[in-house]
């Protein structure tokens, strides 16, 4: 029998909180690019009406550049001040 593992490892993520409602994956890569390169944002939802929770994931290609996207903590986005943090 095959078994198979998979690990996913937290280490190239950002966890950041008081983000708009409104605003797009797109928005918050481009809010974040001169952190490094970006694999996938991920904005949270509600799952009964599906609007959005004000929470989303970043993760990096390099784990480096978590430590770029930190410095953007309480950084201005869509008018709000956004808090990032490591997972």
């Amino acid at each position: 029998m095959l078994h198979v593992h998979i690990i996913v490892t937290m280490d190239h993520n950002v966890f950041c909180y008081q983000v708009d409602y409104g605003a797009t994956a797109e928005e918050l890569e481009q809010h974040f690019h001169g952190c490094g390169s970006i694999n996938r944002v991920t904005i949270l939802c509600n799952k009964f009406d599906g609007h959005p929770k004000g929470f989303a994931y970043i993760e990096f290609a390099e784990r480096d550049s978590v430590q770029t996207a930190m410095a953007m903590d309480e950084s201005l986005f869509r008018g709000r001040q956004i808090k990032v943090s490591k997972i």
